[in-house]
């Protein structure tokens, strides 16, 4: 019931989030059974009152905390996470583009969610496995790519992997 995708690489937590958004409720059910909310503009009691709703003409109701990073308090959330609902998923999105500014593997919030759902740490890739990763992708999209375009691509667009999917779907579109 709940799922806590955190980490420094945002491209892996935007696209699990994007595929379990769009995988666990059909497309009628969405319109009634999922909301999402943002951190900045929200605070835990909110997200806990959410959570605690019972689905419209569902079996399930969907709640996405993006840019939960801007949540103030977000350890409140453990009222919640302690005791989760079985009719609400609650997918929470944790940027932190800075080392040393994630969640606190120690607090109470952090337990629960690891006892009640899933925990994804989203590491960021070293230099030497993009290669392997960004060729399998490229595979994956019906495409190939030699080595000195591969190396032209990393040169001019960097380690950043959102970037990278967005450069090489630019390619598959031409």
């Amino acid at each position: 019931p709940i799922y806590l995708l955190m980490g420094e690489e945002s491209y892996f937590i935007d696209a699990l989030c994007e595929k379990l958004a769009s995988t666990i409720l059909s497309p009628a059910e969405q319109a009634f059974n999922q909301i999402t909310v943002y951190g900045k503009d929200s605070d835990a009691g909110q997200i806990v009152n959410l959570c605690r709703q019972m689905p419209m003409m569902g079996s399930y109701q969907v709640i996405i905390v993006k840019e939960a990073q801007q949540l103030a308090k977000i350890e409140n959330l453990v009222h919640y996470t302690s005791q989760p609902q079985a009719t609400t998923i609650l997918i929470i999105c944790y940027k932190n583009k800075e080392q040393g500014r994630g969640i606190d593997k120690r607090t109470a919030f952090y337990k629960s969610c690891t006892k009640s759902g899933c925990v994804f740490d989203s590491v960021r890739p070293k230099e030497y496995e993009i290669d392997g990763w960004l060729s399998s992708y490229i595979t994956s999209s019906g495409m190939s790519i030699d080595p000195k375009a591969m190396a032209m691509l990393k040169e001019h667009v960097g380690m950043d992997i959102g970037r990278m999917v967005k450069e090489i779907d630019k390619l598959r579109v031409s």
